[in-house]
């Protein structure tokens, strides 16, 4: 296949053009950002989706992988504006020339934020989805406005719900800047600079107290998302399918984990809850099979992975 995919620079983009590359397809990149690594056939940089030329593209595009977004929840609040411009104003310029090139079928990075705070920690498509974020809400009414695209134009989509996507390539070629958000990243940082870390809450209505998330490793989220391609050439329509391994992990047994598969001794205090942060949010994978996408990687894996990138 021919694929464009946006957000090329970044942790998944990078993991994702270079799976698609391995898998023989031709890969045309944009970015606002410098690309560093060389996974693609084509690049264009750009300041705007409107602002792509349509030959850059062409009219014999099979699919386009939509990963670039403005992506911190804590930052939507403060400044909605940016997000609701990046992720869904330009989506739809992106839209454009997907219309204009008669690009048919669309990956589209979504997030477990839709979900906002599932009542039974466990996150199943069928449940409303009620983000409490302006992050949340823009992932959301993308998938919304996908489907009304589906409808009218006959574009065909599949919306990933990516869960807490951790670890690095395991040939050590990519994984997460340096102060990322994500507990795994921010353990190993705090453990290898010799500072000890904050857990954000140890009274919730967990076995031991500390929140209680899915853990999915980035290269399980490439593969999903190489899947979730070959799934729109066969699948009208819109679609969507979290991304998850359907197992949570809490942030203590996290710091157990990182004790466990490096050298590193994590000294941590108890803090506060974090406003809005659920008890727990796993995926529930059941309508996942239909991908036929399975993850490979474990926890121990992704913080193995995760901090022999960051000792490179």
């Amino acid at each position: 296949m021919k694929i464009l995919v946006t957000g090329a620079s970044g942790y998944i983009g990078s993991q994702t053009c270079k799976l698609l590359k391995q898998q023989g397809h031709k890969v045309l990149v944009c970015d606002r950002r410098t690309v560093t690594h060389q996974y693609y056939d084509g690049l264009q940089n750009f300041g705007s989706y409107g602002n792509i030329d349509p030959s850059f593209v062409g009219t014999d595009t099979d699919a386009v992988v939509h990963i670039a977004a403005t992506s911190l929840v804590g930052p939507s609040v403060t400044d909605p504006a940016l997000y609701y411009q990046n992720n869904i104003a330009e989506t739809l310029n992106l839209l454009a020339l997907m219309k204009k090139c008669n690009i048919k079928n669309i990956v589209f990075a979504s997030s477990a934020a839709c979900y906002g705070e599932p009542e039974s920690g466990v996150c199943t498509i069928e449940d409303g989805a009620t983000p409490m974020n302006p992050y949340g809400w823009t992932k959301r009414m993308m998938e919304v406005i996908l489907a009304d695209y589906a409808k009218a134009y006959d574009i065909n989509s599949v919306s990933l719900r990516f869960f807490n996507v951790a670890g690095a390539d395991s040939e050590g070629e990519f994984g997460q800047e340096k102060q990322a958000t994500h507990i795994i990243a921010r353990i190993i940082e705090s453990a290898m600079a010799g500072n000890k870390f904050t857990l954000y809450g140890n009274d919730y209505a967990t076995e031991d107290g500390t929140c209680i998330r899915d853990y999915i490793h980035v290269e399980d989220v490439a593969t999903g998302i190489g899947s979730a391609l070959a799934y729109t050439l066969e699948n009208k329509g819109a679609h969507i399918f979290n991304l998850g391994i359907d197992r949570g992990y809490s942030n203590l047994e996290i710091i157990q984990a990182v004790e466990r598969n490096t050298p590193l001794k994590v000294e941590y205090d108890i803090g506060p809850r974090r406003e809005g942060d659920p008890a727990s949010l796993i995926a529930d994978v059941t309508e996942t099979r239909y991908l036929g996408w399975k993850p490979t990687h474990t926890l121990d894996s992704i913080i193995t992975t995760a901090y022999n990138w960051y000792t490179k």
